[in-house]
């Protein structure tokens, strides 16, 4: 550090320490100058250890024991605390993805989904996701987050040929500064509607609504696109942000019936004509499922993975077809897997590309 930097230094330290000596008397003293002291001890604490060499040379000079009263007085009503000062929480993130990918984290890899790392310093991150080979047509999804200390962020992705049937959603807390559990729903439509266990909340963007900590299931659903239900677990004093982005839903158009062009008459219909004009027997009805049952959503595959236990690493048990109904068995997880009946044996499907009906 140079002269000039190191006399700057010894400048400020002898501007400050006779200030909250010679000022600090009297009703609300203390209280009156923390604030400021506080404020410039973070000061001291950046700059780096010379200016700590610094403040202890001037032991010397103040009594030390008055000196710590009012650097311990001033952490407490200046709102400044050691923790807040030297918080070095890791930071977490989990990722999982339909089909697998090789996640990279600022163009690093770091292994493959589903993905977990809770040891991750806080900060900015470019996450990309490549899906394996084999499967033609999907490109890689790209997103930045911000990663916080002492949580943990979720990265769900399904990747499809077309970005409008691509579907997924990230969850992050941010630290509420008053101190309420809340969430807020971001999605891509916009204006979508938004269900909170089972309670209409309006359409999105959806602001730090108010909730209990704690399990939570949360539906979107907008015309043209497929419904999202996600299973969520709010925090107290953090405000749950989900972003999320629909797929486009397949509309299918019958063909059109083409007309027989005939040089006869046709003949008047009479309620006799039509009752014999169905002579072949119709195909049986496909029985019924009986709710409650789950349906299964677009996963931008044609099919879901049923799994033999809760558990993206399970073993598969078989796969279901878009649009196929399955009996619910009435237990539903932590974790968002719902518990149900596959070709007679029970299973689990993940709640993110279901939807239960009751």
């Amino acid at each position: 550090m140079s002269t000039a930097r190191v006399s700057y230094h010894r400048f400020r330290l002898t501007q400050i320490l006779p200030e909250v000596k010679g000022k600090n008397r009297g009703p609300g003293g203390i209280r009156t100058h923390a604030y400021s002291f506080c404020r410039r001890t973070r000061y001291f604490f950046a700059t780096g250890p010379i200016s700590a060499l610094y403040l202890m040379d001037l032991w010397y000079d103040y009594d030390m024991k008055k000196l710590l009263l009012v650097f311990t007085t001033s952490l407490i009503l200046g709102g400044c605390t050691v923790q807040s000062l030297f918080n070095k929480s890791p930071a977490g993130l989990d990722i999982s993805t339909t089909p697998v990918s090789t996640v990279f984290l600022n163009g690093k890899n770091v292994g493959n989904t589903p993905y977990s790392d809770k040891s991750l310093a806080a900060g900015s991150y470019t996450v990309k996701l490549v899906p394996e080979a084999g499967v033609a047509g999907l490109e890689p999804y790209e997103t930045k987050v911000t990663l916080a200390g002492a949580v943990s962020t979720v990265i769900s992705h399904t990747f499809a040929v077309a970005d409008t049937d691509t579907q997924g959603y990230t969850l992050s807390l941010q630290q509420d500064p008053t101190g309420k559990t809340a969430l807020s729903v971001i999605s891509d439509p916009d204006t979508v509607t938004v269900t909170i266990d089972g309670t209409p909340h309006g359409f999105t963007p959806l602001s730090s609504v108010e909730i209990a900590p704690g399990a939570h299931q949360v539906n979107v659903v907008s015309p043209g696109y497929v419904a999202e239900d996600v299973s969520v677990n709010a925090v107290k004093g953090y405000n749950l942000v989900i972003n999320i982005k629909l797929a486009s839903q397949t509309i299918s158009l019958a063909p059109a019936t083409t007309a027989t062009v005939s040089a006869e008459p046709s003949p008047v219909p009479s309620p006799t004509i039509a009752a014999r004009a169905s002579s072949s027997p119709s195909p049986s009805p496909t029985p019924e499922v009986t709710k409650p049952y789950v349906v299964v959503n677009q996963t931008g595959t044609g099919w879901l993975r049923v799994r033999k236990d809760a558990s993206a690493t399970s073993d598969e048990l078989g796969k279901a077809n878009v649009g196929e109904k399955l009996p619910y068995l009435g237990v539903t997880t932590d974790t968002g897997w719902f518990k149900v009946q596959f070709e007679g044996q029970p299973g689990y499907v993940s709640g993110q590309y279901i939807t239960l009906v009751k």
